[in-house]
């Protein structure tokens, strides 16, 4: 007689962490080492804001998938005033340098200096491939302390799938969208994602990420440090108990405050989508995270989104390579993203033991549906 089989569940890297250790524990250099495992993909993202209003970002994406071996480079620019312009190839070549802490294929490089302070990267994918491509170089210098979730290990099933951050730095960029060229500093968030035995479109059904920064409500302009906020937050799929896995990071003039791994998300306005994914996707979202300071105070902040400018929306289908969108399309029926921008954003915060306070400024956000 058969055994029973066990279902398939998600074990997050929060709830394995033991009474009286600390949820939220400092990311090192070796997490942001490139692992290259075998079975499964992995990501090197950088977010940017720059204070000429240049919004995006630039990642290197490595996958094992139907018995191939791809690297891609991503690439989202948004000037104001100008179409935004969202680039994906094939990055042939692979090259990992320097103690895995130096990576680069064919149109993107990223490089971090000896003392795991400085990050170069230089994006020359578009250009090499059309004049009205891209082209941008970044210097992103850390300053806060990076973080994970507990080891930061999700266990989905059979595999993991864990994300690393630095949740702040400065950032110098300089590039050229077709023939509008841009300089600026900034703020930027950089984030190594890695999946170990399990596909990406196992990983998650749905995510949310944003990326918001700006300053104290009311504050005076000599007084007004750049404040960053962001969230990661993804649903494992049903048949793994669909469980919310999040991670959440405030910053103060580039210094890390709080960190949470408790994110619940609300959708409310519900509208079909007009760009033909056929999805519905919300026009308001409620993000309420709960976590610590690093001083050890419960912290509690409210992000009440209302995306409304839209940048590009990305079917992943549509950007796969032929072999490996036949394998995900037999999986999903429409992988998509939807990229959008938010220019009045306000993220309310509490405080254990203080007044709560409003942080006003801009946000980036990132829907991804995969079912």
């Amino acid at each position: 007689m058969l055994g029973k089989m066990t279902p398939k569940k998600t074990i997050t890297a929060a709830s394995l962490v033991h009474d009286g250790q600390p949820i939220a524990t400092q990311a090192v250099p070796k997490d942001f080492a490139w692992l290259r495992d075998s079975t499964g993909s992995e990501t090197q993202t950088m977010y940017f804001h720059l204070d000429n209003g240049c919004v995006g970002f630039v990642q290197i994406a490595w996958a094992y998938l139907a018995y191939t071996t791809t690297i891609e480079t991503n690439a989202m620019f948004y000037v104001p005033g100008h179409p935004c312009v969202f680039e994906t190839h094939n990055g042939h070549n692979l090259k990992v340098k320097k103690d895995s802490y130096e990576f680069e294929c064919k149109g993107l490089s990223m490089a971090w200096d000896k003392d795991h302070t400085n990050l170069s990267v230089k994006y020359t994918a578009g250009k090499e491939r059309s004049p009205k491509g891209v082209a941008a170089s970044f210097e992103f210098v850390r300053k806060s302390e990076g973080y994970k979730i507990g080891d930061a290990k999700n266990y989905i099933a059979d595999g993991t799938a864990a994300h690393y951050f630095y949740p702040a730095g400065e950032v110098t960029g300089k590039g050229e969208l077709g023939s509008v060229k841009f300089e600026s500093s900034g703020v930027a968030l950089f984030i190594h994602a890695h999946s170990g035995n399990i596909m990406p479109y196992n990983v998650g059904a749905e995510w949310n990420m944003n990326f918001f920064t700006g300053h104290r409500e009311g504050a005076p302009k000599e007084d007004k440090d750049r404040i960053t906020f962001h969230i990661l937050q993804y649903q494992t799929p049903d048949n793994v108990g669909a469980v919310n896995c999040s991670n959440a990071a405030l910053t103060e003039d580039s210094n890390l405050k709080a960190v949470f791994w408790d994110t619940t998300v609300e959708h409310f306005d519900m509208v079909k989508d007009e760009n033909g994914s056929g999805y519905e996707i919300p026009r308001r979202l409620v993000f309420t995270s709960t976590g610590k300071t690093v001083d050890g105070k419960n912290i509690k902040a409210v992000f009440d989104a209302r995306p409304s400018l839209r940048l590009h929306d990305i079917d992943v289908l549509g950007e796969m390579p032929f072999v490996i969108r036949r394998v995900v399309q037999a999986l999903i029926t429409k992988p998509f993203i939807f990229e959008r921008f938010e220019e009045n954003a306000k993220v309310t915060v509490q405080v254990e033991g203080e007044e709560p306070y409003n942080i006003v400024g801009v946000a980036f956000h990132e829907h991804t549906l995969m079912k």
